[in-house]
């Protein structure tokens, strides 16, 4: 109790030394058109955004001044438009690449997610013993979405990257145009939960590879690099984060998406 009521002084401390910098302004965060569950997806009922970068978020601006809005987008488009920063500021959920790092600002760590492939289950009615890349390389072709990023992978064969939604991509595994597909573990297992009408979850056998088993994929919020505002945002949000962590209020949400629990 003691050190809830301390993290909510430090957060009202927080918030009047930040009101200049956020009063009367709307932040605009952009993800994948598809949304990109757990993350962020919308409600198939009221059609509300969903997801753990929102709860996290509409936590991290609350009595901040500011407004949080979100907007799916096709992914290259949300990356340009958030890179120019005239109409969006900030990504929902990015891994780390050199050449992100070269463009964007990155926000500490706040979600960590596992590579995993699936196959189609009837075609391989046995559990596939896969081990090593060549393993899954064997497989044939092998898909993912359109702009995602792969090379933490181990792969030594290229990545077909032709889907524009999960949707898609499991369909053309169940059709035989792919022979396995590569997806965050934590997003495939959450994709029902977003699209009910998901008509290939069933069919998918596969899981976390298991040469990167021990070495989870790390998710970050990116904004405009050379921007002294975006900067500034960033360092907020890492701020408020920390402060969720020490309320135990991030360990909710990460509890309430399915995922883990390091400290």
């Amino acid at each position: 109790m003691k050190v809830l009521i301390a993290a909510l002084i430090l957060l009202s401390i927080c918030v009047f030394a930040e009101d200049n910098f956020l009063k009367n302004k709307t932040i605009m965060a952009c993800e994948n058109e598809e949304g990109y569950p757990p993350f962020i997806f919308s409600n198939p009922v009221s059609g509300k955004m969903e997801g753990y970068s929102v709860d996290l978020l509409n936590l991290v601006f609350k009595n901040s001044g500011a407004e949080i809005k979100y907007k799916l987008l096709p992914w290259v488009r949300c990356m340009k438009e958030m890179s120019g920063g005239k109409t969006m500021d900030i990504v929902l959920a990015a891994a780390s690449t050199k050449e992100r790092r070269d463009k964007y600002i990155f926000s500490d760590a706040f979600a960590e997610v596992h590579l995993a492939y699936f196959y189609n289950g009837r075609r391989h009615p046995k559990d596939l013993n896969i081990e090593t890349p060549s393993d899954l390389d064997n497989l044939g072709i092998i898909c993912g979405m359109r702009g995602f990023v792969y090379g933490s992978y181990g792969l030594p064969k290229k990545v077909v990257q032709m889907g524009k939604t999960f949707q898609q991509l499991a369909k053309m595994v169940a059709r035989g145009r792919c022979d396995a597909f590569l997806v965050r573990y934590e997003v495939f297992k959450s994709l029902p939960m977003a699209y009910p009408d998901f008509k290939y979850h069933g069919l998918m056998k596969g899981g976390i590879i298991p040469w990167r088993k021990d070495s989870p994929i790390k998710f970050y919020f990116l904004a405009k690099k050379n921007s002294l505002y975006h900067r500034k945002l960033i360092n907020f949000i890492n701020k408020r984060i920390n402060l969720l962590k020490k309320s135990g209020q991030l360990q909710e949400i990460k509890k309430k998406y399915n995922f883990k629990i390091n400290n």
